[in-house]
């Protein structure tokens, strides 16, 4: 029989278990024990993060202007693009153990802290933007909603909003996730709602019908002139537009692929949760946004995909649930942003190297949440929403996760170009298998013990070890390529500059300039686990040769005769009773 201590005694909570270690309205309220997630959390978070604002309110000139086709191929290009990043980041997670940090640890841990926290803080400037860009296009639909085109209102509730979303999150990351999940579902209550809008209208209203393959047929080409939309009773004007100024639109809204990354510390199982939760999130708003696409393209007169940003509501079955679509998809991409992109920002505190973050790194409560992180990017967000419209905040916004995503790609090239350094190091320096074994006491038993009570060390124990941790066979593995990483990271760069050439000149400027700050301020800095380098890249896959193979004729000579000196024992230990069974193991020894 079990024998039950008082309730205030020292272990009663432990025997009480987790789930009755409080009254109901403190485990309800209150989170007093750490909290881990699994792979539904991932691609929920992830999910509202890519089916947000951009879908509702900008989708549908986004086809009137590419067209049908080009639309599908801006779709194509935008989801090529975040898939190969994807693919990256699980292909690190393979190798290295995840820990919290996000994308600033994924980057930094193979890359080093000094390129790591540069591109880190870029990635956090785009995710205040963005969290400014939802918060206008929330904004802006409530603004036609009253039927009213002042911006000093639309600025007022894009700041509102942002406030109060900021007080969800500092309540803790529990309840963000429990108000995030109700979202999502509203978000695709009205999604479906559109979509059988456009599928069983069988009236044509002021340029609004069902699906019909003639005007699918009249939208499938690019209208990439300005329109007058005056004409049409709108006075919506976007200017003239490119195929990459579009793109920069449309791929804000993938910007937040990677948020299950960030949640990486709170993971039950960072490697499998994040790679199944990106994936399966990344599927879905694929075929949502492709829906979409195809019911504007084929239920919408072109003249109204251009100049009316709410036309959605008029193809919906409700017009109603639409635009509850509308504002709840704001909420929850705003809030699932807010999640992870502080304890980003939290992380590059923790090291110490930017002196003017140092008190952003210490959190509150046992999940220890960024409180003060999330205020600061608040007032990153609420700053840019004075300054920026919606389609100039969606473009500011794509540039640095553009930086972002070329980091992540190339950092896993890095790490799995490593492993060929590994093999050819084995190869000139073989591992002997007839190493003797330590005696009793010996430092090499003791450093296997604790191996084995803690197989994170092995981790830490040089890049030999740490590229072969968690590498598995899932069905996923054989997509982490690192020549597609690669060409990966350079088209990433190349659309950077193709999307705004002045911009993305003064984002690569910042990192530069974080760069050598970081490096004159912490020579010593961590320098990742890599130990690979582009020229070694290139002597491998251009020129077929193993420069490191050069070194296979050094000679080492070393002296088996040690130093003179005189040794002198002494026992630690005074003769007693109580350890007479004992071998006297404890001595010291006095060199001279």
């Amino acid at each position: 029989m079990t024998t039950i201590d008082p309730d205030d005694s020292l272990f009663a909570a432990e025997q009480r278990g987790i789930e009755n270690s409080g009254p109901w309205w403190q485990r309800a309220i209150n989170i007093d024990e750490k909290l881990s997630f699994g792979t539904p959390t991932v691609m929920i978070t992830v999910l509202v993060n890519i089916f947000g604002i951009v879908v509702f309110m900008r989708l549908g000139w986004i086809v009137g202007t590419a067209g049908v086709g080009g639309a599908l191929a801006l779709l194509f290009i935008s989801i090529l693009i975040v898939l190969i990043t994807v693919f990256s980041a699980i292909g690190i997670c393979q190798r290295c153990h995840v820990q919290s940090g996000g994308i600033y640890f994924l980057i930094s841990h193979v890359l080093g802290s000094q390129l790591g926290g540069s591109i880190s803080l870029v990635y956090i400037f785009g995710q205040a933007v963005g969290s400014s860009l939802v918060a206008v296009g929330f904004s802006e639909s409530m603004a036609r909603l009253f039927d009213t085109e002042s911006q000093v209102i639309i600025k007022l509730v894009a700041i509102i909003t942002i406030i109060v979303v900021t007080g969800i999150n500092i309540a803790g990351v529990q309840h963000a996730i429990r108000a995030v999940t109700f979202l999502l579902i509203c978000v695709g209550v009205s999604a479906l709602d559109f979509v059988l809008g456009g599928m069983f209208r069988s009236t044509v209203v002021d340029g609004v019908g069902g699906w019909n393959k003639t005007r699918l047929n009249e939208n499938w080409d690019s209208h990439y002139e300005q329109v007058d939309c005056n004409e049409v009773g709108f006075e919506y004007n976007a200017g003239t537009q490119t195929f990459f100024s579009l793109f920069g639109v449309l791929f804000a809204n993938f910007l937040g692929v990677l948020a299950g990354v960030n949640m990486g510390g709170e993971l039950q199982n960072p490697y499998k949760n994040i790679a199944k939760g990106e994936l399966s999130a990344i599927g879905i708003s694929s075929i949502g946004c492709f829906l979409f696409i195809m019911t504007f393209g084929s239920s919408v007169e072109r003249d109204i995909l251009l100049c009316d940003t709410l036309v959605g509501k008029r193809v919906a079955v409700s017009s109603t649930i639409y635009l509850a679509g509308i504002y709840i998809s704001s909420l929850s991409s705003l809030t699932a942003g807010l999640i992870g992109t502080p304890r980003v920002l939290q992380g590059i505190a923790a090291e110490g190297f930017i002196p003017i973050l140092n008190p952003l790194a210490q959190g509150d409560g046992p999940n220890n949440n960024p409180v003060k992180a999330t205020i600061v990017l608040t007032v990153v967000a609420i700053i840019f929403v004075v300054v920026g419209d919606l389609n100039y905040l969606a473009i500011l916004s794509t540039l640095p996760f553009l930086c972002t995503y070329a980091a992540v790609n190339y950092a896993y090239v890095s790490l799995a170009m490593s492993t060929d350094l590994k093999e050819l190091k084995s190869q000139i320096v073989p591992e002997n298998p007839n190493q003797p074994k330590a005696d009793y006491g010996s430092s090499h038993h003791l450093k296997n013990d604790l191996d084995a009570l803690f197989p994170e060390r092995q981790q830490t124990q040089g890049m030999s070890n740490m590229i072969d941790v968690g590498i598995g066979g899932d069905f996923y593995s054989p997509f982490t390529n690192r020549y597609v990483a690669f060409c990966g990271a350079v088209v990433n760069v190349l659309i950077c500059f193709l999307v705004n050439f002045w911009i993305s000149v003064a984002h690569f400027v910042a990192i530069a300039l974080m760069y050598y700050h970081i490096g004159q301020k912490c020579p010593t800095i961590n320098k990742g686990v890599t130990e690979f380098s582009l020229r070694h890249m290139f002597d491998v896959v251009l020129k077929g040769d193993v420069p490191a193979q050069q070194n296979k004729g050094t000679l080492l000579i070393g002296t088996t005769i040690g130093p003179s000196m005189d040794v002198e024992s002494s026992r630690l230990n005074d003769d007693n009773m109580d350890y007479a069974d004992r071998k006297q193991y404890h001595h010291a020894e006095n060199i001279d």
